[in-house]
């Protein structure tokens, strides 16, 4: 689904820019005026490219939206808060913040503020601050963004604490090979073992250029629906990814249902937040069943990878008054779940690497001894 850029103007004439995601401007158009807001000029964004497949570090985001939750329990004014950070915090987020301690202070909203800068949030960040300020949720958005970015930012490190030595043992035999191959030509003969280095260096190249093809194809907007919903569905492999995928639908589900969000805007929206494309189309194609009026617990139900904990806690909620709280308690069984199987990944990974890498130097090392055979067997 696109994305626009849209500015446009309040009833006091105030200025209003940012990003949405929606199927035409159309929509965006509607969604505005809905808000009371008058469009002065619409456009959509181009797709991503490579240099901005780099997705946002969430670490920054978690100390940031820390931050704001602990100076704001404390009873420090927003505009406060956000200069303080920005003088003492060393984070990309710094310019942001103190861009919207500027804004806040003359009286616009932190959601607006925020969206003025221009930084690449994830898509569901904007929109769940806006609900938070409009339900008197704030506290409650900064908490569960700052959770949320930290338990990212945890698997991150989980991974590359788990293949840092296979990625420098991989590096050093790359250098080890290109130096052969350099000695080798300095020599000026054919060497067979270069060739085989040679055959080595291009099976490395090729599946780094797989390993591209693959990114550039799930940012791109025609093809990541198709590439999620292949990875999502491999035997195994995608048990942990679905279970923390319907842990980050269930828990901003919770969130946006206690702010008052109405329930369609809380399906998107929660669906935003899982990341997932395949997820977001689902969640787009059933919204207009509860803009139809249908039972909310009969429309959510058909949201994929919603395992039946989901759905009886959700029957619970319904029941006795507290969705909010039913959600919470499903998705931090899912997300302790999926903790336990991502365990694995990392483990697996590395040796992985350690097994290819072995393979390689195995290889090399039988070309070579049978290079050194042929040399003695020629002599006289």
């Amino acid at each position: 689904m696109p994305t626009y850029r849209y500015e446009a103007r309040d009833k006091k004439g105030q200025l209003h820019q940012g990003t949405m995601t929606a199927p035409d401007p159309w929509q965006v158009t509607k969604r505005l005026q809905d808000e009371g807001l008058y469009v002065i000029r619409i456009r959509e964004q181009p797709p991503p490219t490579l240099l901005t497949a780099i997705r946002t570090p969430p670490k920054p985001m978690a100390v940031f939206f820390r931050h704001l939750y602990n100076t704001y329990r404390a009873g420090v004014s927003l505009s406060e808060s956000l200069r303080l950070f920005a003088e003492t915090e060393r984070s990309p987020l710094r310019r942001v913040a103190a861009h919207s301690a500027q804004r806040i202070s003359e009286g616009v909203a932190l959601s607006q503020a925020l969206r003025e800068t221009g930084y690449p949030f994830p898509i569901f960040v904007l929109p769940l601050i806006e609900a938070g300020e409009r339900g008197g949720q704030l506290e409650r958005v900064f908490l569960h963004l700052a959770d949320h970015f930290e338990r990212e930012a945890q698997m991150e490190q989980e991974f590359k604490r788990h293949t840092i030595f296979a990625k420098a043992y991989g590096g050093c035999a790359i250098l080890a090979m290109l130096l052969v191959m350099g000695i080798g030509s300095s020599l000026g003969a054919e060497i067979p073992l270069v060739a085989s280095i040679k055959g080595v260096l291009k099976l490395i190249a090729a599946l780094i250029a797989f390993w591209l093809l693959w990114r550039i194809l799930s940012i791109n907007r025609w093809t990541a629906h198709y590439i999620d919903m292949f990875w999502l569905h491999l035997p195994l492999l995608a048990a942990p990814w679905q279970k923390l995928m319907a842990a980050r639908f269930t828990r901003t589900l919770a969130l946006l249902y206690a702010t008052g969000v109405e329930p369609s805007t809380s399906v998107e929206l929660a669906a935003q937040a899982t990341g997932s494309p395949f997820v977001m189309k689902a969640a787009e194609q059933l919204t207009p069943h509860l803009k139809r009026g249908e039972k909310f617990l009969t429309v959510v139900k058909q949201m994929p990878f919603l395992p039946p904990i989901v759905q009886q806690m959700l029957a619970v909620g319904e029941q006795s008054g507290n969705i909010d709280e039913s959600l919470n308690k499903a998705a931090e069984f899912l997300e302790s779940e999926a903790q336990t199987g991502f365990k694995v990944y990392p483990v697996i990974t590395g040796f992985a690497l350690y097994g290819f890498i072995m393979l390689l130097l195995v290889y090399l090392v039988f070309q070579g001894l049978g290079a050194i055979a042929s040399f003695y067997r020629g002599l006289p």
